[in-house]
Parts: C-alpha cells; structure tokens; sequence
C-alpha cells in the first residue's frame, strides 16, 4: 500500500473510530513514517549520547540493502510481509496472509500496551503492517522462489485506458531497472546453503509484479511460476476490507482509555462504505487517490462535521527532531519526541515479531 492508505485512510478510519485529531495525525504518521525510516546514521551528542534510528525501510534505489538476505529478516519480513505461519515448509510460512491469526495476535498484544509512551507511534506502526497484510497477501519478506511469478502472466483486468498506458509505462521501468524479478536477489535458501552462492535466483516480497499490489482500484491476475494455477486479485475488495479492519482496531485502542478519546462513539463504518468503496475504486497516481480521501474527509462524506481535514502528511518536522538531538541543550529531551517513540515503538515490534512471536510459533528466522 502506499501513501493514500497508509496516512490518508489510516487518519480518516481513526477519526471515524472516535479518536482525537492530534492523536489521529500521530497515528498516521507513524503508519506512513514506516516507509519513509530510512535514515541509518547515528546521531551523536557531545556528552556522549547516542541517537540510534531503527531502520524500517529502504529505498528502491538502495539496491545492495535489499538484495542483502542478512537485512531482510530485520526490515521486511517484520515491517512489510508479516509471515502469515500457514503451511510446513519454512518458506511457505514466512509467506504474508491478510488478518491471519498471527497478526491478530500482535495486535492484541500491542493494544494492551496503551498506556505506553509510544502507544500512539505503536499503534501507528501495528496499523501499516497490519493493513500491509490485506496488499502483500501471497508474498514474503526474504528472496525466495516462492515469490517469483511468470511476467508473461500478469495481466490488468479492470484498468481504463488511460491506466493501462500508465501501468505499462510504469511496468516497463520498474523492469528494465530492476528485472523482470523486480530485481534479482540472492535466494535465501541457497545463501543459507552455500556462502559462496552468487546466483540470483529468487524475488524479494513483491517486486515480481512491481507496484500492482499497491494499487487500491486494480483487480488483476497472474501466475507464480512454482504453479500454473492463476492468482486472481480484487485489491477494491481487499482495500475495503482492509479499511474496515483498521476502523475496528482504532475503535479498540480508543476504547481502552479516554486519552485519545475524542468523547464520541465514533462512526459506524457501514454508513460510510460505499463511500469508501468509491474513493478506493479512484483510478490515479497516489497523490491523487490521496487528495480524494482529503475531499471526502472535509466534504463530511466519512461522517466526520464539514470543515475538518486531514492535515498534509509531513514527516520533516519527526527527522528534524532526530537531526536536532546532536544541538540539544538536554539531551535526555528526546525521549519525549515522536521520532524517539517511533524508535521505541519499532525497537519492540522488531523484537517482538523475531524474538518472542514467531519463536512461540515454533518459527525461528533470527
């Protein structure tokens, strides 16, 4: 998913569910801020305080992060294809499946952290992974040939024309720079095998089928290559269901204290969704599908009073709060920032996920 869900959606389904503007927006951008954490420097200040940032993602552009199997457990697997546990082998495990009982799981966990510092930066982050569930269905966070899929199979079913231009402009790059494998990465298994293996043979998450999965309007289809049985996808129908899911778990967090409260019951989701439907059916760019969600939202389309919005997503004022902490007066003063409760938020999910889920699970990856 990409920004007009991961902030847009998240801070329109968390007003409907009755939490408080400021703790909706903070919410939001710690959904969104998962994409964006990509800054691997450590800050130092003078009296030898150390800010550590906790890496969420990496840019496409960073080729060798991804490409590295030793990396992938720490970034995707636990921020992007949450391991779905279905099936015996270890790869078919680690494979992404929308609302499965292991998420839920987490997400019971996280809610009964609350009263956390970091609750809202927690929550934020549970939301993008949780939601990422409903798009990555089918996919894993570590190169396996389980991920790769025949190109020549991929095929828009619903797109206009004016789409298909671009899902073919769009493709056509996205392949050309990084294969038809969305790049060709080092297959886990034959890392885990052989050191010395230099053969590219395996697909990281969704990369063989680009940015399809993202796109809240696409119904399409295509075929893995391990099987001739054809992947029929209905994103319209995943998204809302994904939306819907998102309304009920803020609607659980707001309902464990009245400090993000905003003092209503909220919206039932029913009474909005055709709505919703209709701005997830929107065929354009992510920073049109965005500006959709904020129309409807000021409009009073979602159930919230006209006149309110969505405020802009701006994740300068989290990264300047990190680049700052090497002038601060008081160092100690960052504890109580966003970016710090990012860090801390996702300092626990990573270890969480790695060290004490998946173990319970009996599924070791670290």
């Amino acid at each position: 998913m990409q920004i007009d869900i991961h902030y847009y959606a998240t801070y329109a389904m968390a007003r409907l569910a009755g939490i408080r503007p400021d703790a909706a927006k903070t919410i939001a951008t710690a959904s969104q801020y998962v994409d964006d954490a990509i800054e691997e420097n450590i800050q130092h200040h003078e009296n030898g305080s150390k800010l550590v940032p906790i890496v969420t993602a990496h840019s496409l552009r960073e080729i060798i992060d991804n490409r590295d199997v030793n990396d992938q457990p720490f970034v995707w697997l636990p921020f992007h294809f949450f391991p779905g546990n279905e099936g015996t082998d270890f790869t078919e495990r680690l494979i992404c499946r929308k609302d499965s009982p292991l998420i839920n799981e987490l997400i019971d966990h996280y809610l009964d952290l609350h009263d956390r510092p970091f609750a809202l930066e927690l929550i934020g982050l549970a939301a993008h992974v949780y939601a990422d569930t409903f798009s990555h269905a089918g996919f894993s966070g570590v190169s396996s040939r389980r991920n790769k899929v025949d190109a020549g199979s991929i095929t828009p079913g619903n797109a206009t024309a004016p789409t298909a231009t671009y899902l073919e402009r769009k493709m056509g790059s996205f392949f050309s720079k990084f294969g038809l494998e969305g790049g060709l990465w080092t297959n886990i298994r034959r890392t885990i095998i052989s050191d010395t293996a230099e053969t590219a043979s395996g697909a990281l998450g969704h990369g063989a089928v680009a940015t399809l999965p993202d796109l809240p309007y696409l119904e399409w289809s295509f075929e893995y290559e391990q099987s001739s049985e054809i992947s029929e996808r209905n994103n319209p129908r995943a998204f809302l269901e994904a939306c819907e899911k998102l309304h009920k778990l803020f609607q659980r967090f707001a309902s464990r204290g009245t400090a993000h409260d905003d003092g209503t019951s909220g919206v039932n989701f029913g009474t909005v969704e055709e709505r919703v439907k209709d701005i997830l059916s929107f065929q354009n760019g992510k920073t049109e599908r965005s500006e959709k969600w904020r129309t409807a939202f000021t409009n009073g389309q979602l159930g919230i009073k006209p006149g309110e919005e969505i405020p802009p997503y701006d994740h300068a004022p989290w990264d300047k709060q990190r680049d700052h902490f090497p002038a601060m007066d008081k160092p100690e003063k960052i504890a109580a920032s966003n970016v710090y409760h990012f860090y801390q938020a996702a300092s626990l999910h990573r270890h969480y996920i790695l060290r004490e889920l998946m173990p319970k699970h009996e599924l070791v990856v670290v």
